[in-house]
């Protein structure tokens, strides 16, 4: 949707995704403080899988506080038997779960998702949303997603059931990048606490082999929930469709010397510093060796 459908759609509510990054909580402060959207009745939702970091709640919580988000916190509610879809149920940052147990229900009922069976984000995400809203009364809505102009391959424009009328306000209005997004934080007094390889669910199935090894070579527990998944939900399938491997396959690997993930936006600064004007200028003298 771009601008002039969304004000011509005014009676529409705005629902703001917030998925606990950097990206989507300027979002949502650019939605709330931007005047087009003045006369939307705006809802903030953040959905918790269970298995975000610590430091993705605190952050989401930070930036309510501060800003005024009245974020919805919700957690899948599954219920095992079949023909019953997943709802919702509303917690708190203090009653939010930490222990990945919303996952574990959808992994018990869905099976382990993965490239093959990637469910994880509709049963999580989208799902508990959508019926939040629809509780609320709503039959339709605006759904404002953080996707910014740099990721062109994550833009689905279509709506479906679970995802009503997408709208990306930062491809769509402001043309931001990551770049722009890690500057805009520099420039806050606070900030999220994590790595850009970091982000999500700590060792989701869709982050690179390289990120994932090195989150467990940093912290070889981190592999722990997984590896308990995957032996008891698995069966022939893991959460690494893409290459066959186990949990156990990459703590093995994992522990192997390798070119660990760094983030991203720290290395470009300290790339640009090495060749800083002032630093690197000299004038040539017939002496020099070269």
């Amino acid at each position: 949707m771009n601008l002039e459908k969304i004000k011509s759609s005014v009676g529409l509510p705005l629902l703001i995704s917030f998925s606990g990054g950097r990206t989507s909580a300027f979002m949502a402060k650019f939605l709330l403080e931007h005047p087009a959207f003045k006369g939307h009745k705006k809802v903030v939702c953040f959905a918790n899988t269970g298995k975000e970091f610590p430091a993705t709640l605190d952050f989401v919580n930070e930036c309510d506080r501060r800003w005024g988000l009245n974020v919805v916190w919700l957690e899948a509610d599954v219920t095992p038997d079949k023909g019953i879809g997943t709802t919702y149920r509303i917690v708190t940052y203090e009653t939010a779960s930490r222990k990945g147990e919303p996952f574990k229900a959808v992994i018990a009922k869905y099976g382990i998702p993965n490239k093959q069976f990637p469910h994880c984000t509709r049963e999580l995400k989208q799902m508990p949303i959508k019926k939040y809203m629809q509780d609320l009364g709503f039959r339709e809505w605006i759904t404002a997603v953080g996707i910014r102009a740099d990721e062109p391959h994550r833009l689905n424009r279509g709506s479906d059931s679970n995802f009503i009328n997408p709208f990306f306000p930062l491809n769509d209005l402001l043309k931001v990048d990551e770049r722009f997004i890690r500057r805009w934080w520099e420039g806050q007094d606070f900030d999220l606490k994590l790595k850009d390889y970091q982000s999500n669910c700590d060792l989701c199935w869709k982050k690179s082999k390289r990120k994932r090894l090195t989150l467990i070579n940093e912290d070889r527990s981190i592999a722990d929930w997984w590896e308990e998944m995957e032996g008891r939900y698995g069966g022939e399938y893991q959460f690494d469709q893409r290459e066959g491997l186990t949990i156990p396959d990459l703590v093995k690997m994992a522990e192997s010397p390798f070119l660990k993930a760094k983030d991203k936006y720290e290395m470009s600064k300290a790339q640009s510093r090495l060749f800083e004007p002032d630093m690197d200028l000299e004038w040539d003298c017939l002496c020099k060796v070269s």
